[in-house]
């Protein structure tokens, strides 16, 4: 009961947030629309000229999806940094009478309306670029709203972990080649964990640390079906342990 008591403020600095995000979403949009397009059509319509299979745009959509959350952390982490540095607007809000770690989780719920927002558009506007070449045939709509939630939410928790982990704004160059690049790029992203298993079994149980992995997989199981990825439910309860760990240690 003691929370409710705390929710004025709270509900008060996530408005402040979500009304600062009312200035900037249009510019998210575009730049939304500039990398779908750029990525779905490349890959799509010209790769197939250099012998990439046509099948590989479900593929490709369903991992686009999963990685607009992580895009989205060098963009909070790099502004919670600068604020740090600067304003410091943030040590004004844990001086507000509630608990420091509300303002942590409004930061959180905040990220993770923004990353959703705007990634919530990617499976249309792919959808349009491609038609028959992205079937929806398997795709099932429970799942795809649960891995999606989860993803954006552990994007959010994840952006708040790197923060603690970068020192200044003369480091924000880490969080890019430190952190987001790696573990996307390393987290199946073009690549299914039965292909990489297949290749080589090590690299494949070595990437089971690596968060994005869960992200990706259970995301092309809700979008393209359960064959040929981890199972789903696994995927869910990896990507929730992974956001409360970084939550915590964040």
């Amino acid at each position: 009961m003691q929370l409710l008591t705390y929710l004025p403020i709270f509900t008060q600095l996530l408005k402040t947030d979500l009304l600062l995000l009312k200035q900037v979403i249009k510019d998210k949009l575009i730049d939304l629309f500039i990398w779908i397009i750029t990525m779905v059509l490349v890959n799509t319509y010209l790769m197939p000229a250099f012998g990439l299979s046509q099948d590989y745009s479900g593929f490709l959509i369903a991992s686009l999806i999963g990685s607009a959350g992580l895009f989205e952390v060098y963009a909070s982490a790099t502004n919670m940094i600068s604020d740090f540095t600067g304003l410091n607007i943030t040590s004004f809000y844990l001086t507000l009478p509630m608990p420091s770690w509300l303002v942590w989780i409004e930061k959180m719920i905040y990220m993770t309306i923004n990353t959703t927002i705007v990634s919530i558009l990617i499976l249309p506007i792919s959808k349009l670029l491609v038609w028959n070449q992205f079937s929806l045939s398997e795709f099932s709509f429970f799942k795809f709203i649960i891995v999606f939630l989860l993803s954006n939410i552990f994007s959010a928790a994840f952006a708040i972990w790197i923060t603690t982990r970068i020192a200044g704004m003369e480091q924000i160059g880490s969080i890019w080649m430190r952190f987001v690049y790696p573990v996307w790029f390393l987290g199946g992203f073009q690549y299914s964990y039965e292909v990489l298993h297949q290749f080589s079994p090590i690299m494949a149980y070595i990437s089971l640390a690596n968060p994005m992995l869960y992200v990706m997989e259970g995301m092309r199981a809700a979008v393209l079906g359960q064959e040929g990825s981890l199972n789903f439910w696994l995927c869910c309860v990896m990507i929730s342990l992974f956001t409360i760990l970084c939550t915590w240690h964040g």
